[in-house]
């Protein structure tokens, strides 16, 4: 690998864990997207870089806010997510290197959709939405996090419709992407060398990238910017429709 592509990783790492740790969401598909849509490393390596440092960010983020977490809620989330996730992870493993461009323009009309969907702001409900709009926001975020390690926008969409605080809504969430990302980790132990020969600079990349997101996660708890959340939100999906459009046009053109 070249310097710039070891500087586009990390500083979409960073970029990454420090959207999330003032958000909630979007580290998965931050990295993805770029990393992606830069062509610095292959997909199926990318999601599994992107989980094992998720995990990480998710934990430190959390730090001392674990109380904060709506157990009964997520518990609701999880219930078919983590049925779903086996689905995409081996779906994944199915399109494989030889439909590398065809993963990646999916990866892009994904990333776009979770655009289009995050930007409606929902309004609170009064109420608990009823059970089955979360079955149904579970097997989604299942099904993207076991193809892509972005299982984040249907469980955003279905938290911030809740009558909840932003800061419980924003634990739950973390806590659902832990959970789910390490039944993700799970299944890519027990599917060895798909990584291939980037599996030696994955280990590299994970140990520098954990200072990485250690620093940026830490910056944003204590110093986050003078800007607003929607603000910051409106960043954010800027980059991801770049990154999304990147990847379609590529994955049209072959």
């Amino acid at each position: 690998m070249l310097l710039w592509q070891y500087a586009a990783i990390f500083l979409s790492l960073a970029l990454a864990s420090y959207v999330q740790t003032l958000t909630g969401f979007a580290f998965g598909l931050i990295v993805m997207g770029l990393l992606a849509a830069l062509e610095v490393l292959p997909i199926e390596s990318a999601a599994l870089l992107c989980t094992l440092l998720s995990l990480f960010n998710n934990s430190m983020a959390l730090r001392g806010r674990w109380q904060q977490i709506d157990v009964a809620l997520m518990r609701r989330l999880l219930l078919f997510g983590m049925l779903m996730l086996p689905v995409g992870y081996y779906l994944a493993i199915w399109l494989g290197e030889s439909r590398a461009p065809l993963l990646g323009m999916l990866l892009g009309f994904v990333i776009l959709f979770a655009c289009i969907v995050l930007m409606r702001s929902p309004q609170p409900r009064e109420t608990r939405s009823p059970d089955w709009q979360f079955r149904v926001a579970g097997v989604l975020s299942g099904l993207m996090g076991g193809l892509f390690s972005t299982n984040g926008p249907p469980l955003v969409v279905m938290l911030y419709r809740q009558p909840m605080t932003l800061i419980a809504i924003r634990c739950t969430l973390l806590g659902a992407f832990l959970v789910m990302g390490l039944a993700r980790m799970g299944l890519a132990l027990l599917s060895p060398g798909r990584a291939g020969e980037h599996l030696s600079e994955l280990m590299l990349l994970g140990t520098i990238g954990a200072v990485v997101v250690a620093g940026t996660t830490e910056l944003a708890r204590r110093r986050p910017p003078p800007l607003s959340d929607p603000t910051l939100r409106r960043i954010a999906y800027a980059i991801l429709l770049l990154a999304s459009l990147n990847l379609i046009a590529k994955g049209l053109m072959v």
